[in-house]
């Protein structure tokens, strides 16, 4: 009987994840006013424009959920959310749709971290909210 270690050396090819090509501050927030407004980086992504639309949509096989997913369209369609800019930032006016889902977002902004999905050979992106973290209260 041979008494001994082995050891396997196997060769690999290590290649470095680049800061500057990866996705980054993909963030939507809903604002106190109801809008939708999108991080430079998520505009980016999505390469928003005046003069294009959105579709906001949940899933509805899948009632547990709770994620948005949206849909860009190159031009403004009827019955989707149209695309508008103020200064440097896109946003798209969803207090109607906040409001009939009975989302509170007058109390502070709500954030959502941005994904992108192919779902049925489309670009989807989901929208998942993140956390709200309680803030300590303060003693009196």
């Amino acid at each position: 009987k041979h008494k001994g270690a082995y050891i396997w050396v196997m060769e690999i090819e290590l290649e470095s994840y680049n800061p500057e090509q990866l996705d980054k501050n993909q963030k939507v927030t809903i604002h106190k006013t109801g809008k939708m407004g999108f991080t430079m980086d998520a505009a980016r992504k999505l390469n928003l424009a005046e003069m294009k639309s959105a579709n906001i949509a949940y899933n509805k096989s899948n009632s547990n959920d709770t994620s948005l997913y949206l849909l860009i369209y190159q031009d403004i369609n009827e019955g989707k959310f149209r695309v508008s800019k103020a200064g440097l930032y896109y946003y798209i006016n969803t207090k109607i749709l906040f409001d009939n889902l009975k989302i509170d977002y007058s109390n502070g902004n709500i954030t959502y971290d941005m994904s992108e999905e192919i779902i049925n050979n489309k670009h989807v992106y989901k929208l998942k909210r993140r956390e709200q973290k309680e803030k300590p209260t303060e003693e009196a």
